[in-house]
């Protein structure tokens, strides 16, 4: 069956089952004049643009094949399914207020044969509607997922010491050791939201995810935990020191000495905290598992030994050691001023004032005075010694040896830490996702528990391996501001009879010199 569409006195269009055919009469029609005819008719889809010029080209001509109908209404569901799109290929006529009853029925009609069914907007078929461009009919929800449980926890930070310097009075101020009483505030997890489900326009459930339970980490021998409303608080179970064992919180017993260590003391070996409120007698030692803190104005004199185990050391008033003092600790040491006394330090060395006549292995030596001093004795280092003045104007014998480190070798280090680090935040991230995906139905209770257990411990060791690869980034990255391969930094003044050795490569200081930084550069000792 064939049906007339459009005639004029140069062409004829018409329909049949195969699609539009066109013929043409005499010469005279463009393409740009037939386009403008085919625009008036959206339910026409070209499929031939040259049998439409050869038609028209070579009037009279045809009929041939041009172009298949149109979808009256086309219904586009996107890839998510979330949404759904109608293009209204019809005429003016059809697209009319008055026929729009009729098109709301076949409208519906066409969403139900795309499957669409849920948040069908049948208001954006009211006012004018475009023929031929997309029209939003259809919004599916989407699945709002859940928020992971927000942990935040007791800060113990880095020891920052403060050089307070007026003049008159001076200190040097560290907050060491982190006391609390029994019951005090530790850390709080606040409950995980569960995600809510969603759904898209064919009317199927979206699952959201759900939010994790991310775990605690804390002692349970000095730490409890407490439900309060919607949040599990954590609490000090006894007097102490807040300390983190790995990324356990913990409470670690502090032994605190109201005065002095001396004969009403004894000596002190403790596996914990010290600290002392006044100083320590001659001849009397200290001996503790973590940090020692002595807080006593006029510091210490010629005791026979402070040691920590596994921590730092914290003198207020400096230590004059009588050459009999020995300083031991595993991290750092935090002083006002240092004479006369041996130092062994596996960390940094951090002086307020002054060094006279000390003996000091450490990994780095700083005097944070802008008027500090190191005069006599012998300073060794691993990567650098700073101060304002070494020596001075008797020209006293001051030694330092700074033992250098490979430049390139850290590099390389900086560069495996950094893709670990990188590794393991998206080990990270997948654990977080398998903590998150629901368990196979089919398996037990008891299997259940177990798998949740063992990703929970993996997810806690991974955290704790970055955050220990994170503190080795700092520290190399620290060390490789400075210098060459190892430096001697000097802010104000070096005298003469000062004896720098630099990776093994020595430099006799024989005339005073201002500000200068040396370093070894072409295998000798250069001020730069």
């Amino acid at each position: 069956m064939t049906s007339l569409i459009y005639r004029n006195d140069n062409i004829i269009i018409t329909q049949t089952s195969d699609g539009f055919f066109l013929e043409s009469f005499k010469p005279g029609m463009t393409v740009d004049g037939f386009f403008e005819i085919i625009n008036q008719f959206p339910c026409i889809q070209v499929t031939s643009v040259l049998a439409i010029k050869k038609v028209l080209t070579n009037a009279p001509a045809g009929p041939e094949l041009f172009a298949v109908p149109k979808e009256r209404i086309k219904v586009e569901i996107s890839e998510d399914k979330l949404s759904a799109h109608i293009t209204l290929n019809l005429t003016p006529e059809e697209l009319g207020m008055d026929k729009r009853k009729e098109l709301t029925m076949d409208v519906m009609d066409a969403l139900k044969k795309a499957g669409v069914n849920y948040g069908i907007m049948l208001n954006a078929l009211k006012g004018d509607l475009p023929a031929g461009e997309p029209i939003l009919i259809a919004r599916g929800t989407p699945a709002v997922d859940g928020t992971d449980s927000v942990i935040k926890m007791y800060e113990v930070n880095e020891p920052k010491p403060q050089v307070v310097d007026d003049g008159r009075v001076n200190f040097y101020n560290l907050n060491l050791i982190h006391k609390i009483k029994a019951g005090d505030w530790l850390g709080e997890r606040s409950d995980a939201v569960p995600g809510i489900p969603g759904r898209n326009v064919l009317g199927f459930e979206i699952k959201p995810t759900d939010g994790v339970v991310l775990p605690l980490h804390y002692d349970r021998e000095s730490v409890e935990l407490v439900r309060e409303g919607n949040k599990d608080v954590l609490y000090s179970i006894k007097d102490g020191a807040v300390h983190y064992v790995g990324e356990n919180i913990a409470v670690h017993d502090v032994l605190e000495v109201n005065g002095n260590v001396d004969f009403n003391t004894g000596s002190i070996d403790f596996p914990g905290f010290i600290t002392v409120r006044g100083s320590v007698e001659e001849n009397f030692s200290i001996r503790a598992l973590k940090d020692i803190e002595i807080n006593g104005e006029y510091g210490i004199g010629g005791v026979d030994k402070i040691e920590s185990l596994d921590g730092n050391i914290y003198s207020r008033g400096g230590i004059a050691g009588k050459n009999k003092a020995k300083i031991i600790c595993k991290k750092n040491l935090y002083v006002k001023y240092l004479a006369d006394v041996d130092v062994v330090c596996e960390g940094n060395v951090y002086v307020g004032f002054y060094i006279r006549n000390s003996s000091i292995r450490a990994k780095q030596v700083i005097v944070d005075s802008p008027r500090g001093q190191i005069v006599g004795g012998k300073i060794d280092a691993d990567i650098r010694v700073e101060c304002a003045d070494i020596g001075n104007w008797t020209e006293n014998r001051t030694q330092i040896i700074v033992r250098g480190f490979n430049r390139a070798v850290l590099q390389n280090r900086l560069e495996e830490i950094v893709a670990a680090v990188k590794e393991k935040k998206a080990l990270l991230v997948k654990l977080k996702m398998l903590l998150k995906r629901p368990e196979n139905k089919n398996m037990g209770t008891d299997d259940l528990t177990i798998m949740q257990k063992t990703r929970h411990h993996t997810l806690r060791m991974v955290q704790e391996e970055i955050k220990s690869l994170e503190r080795e980034r700092l520290n190399i990255a620290n060390y490789m501001r400075t210098p060459g391969e190892g430096a001697v930094i000097v802010k104000k003044r070096i005298y003469p009879k000062v004896k720098l050795t630099i990776q093994n490569v020595t430099l006799e200081v024989s005339e005073e010199m201002l500000a200068s930084t040396f370093i070894v550069k072409d295998g000798e000792i250069h001020p730069i």
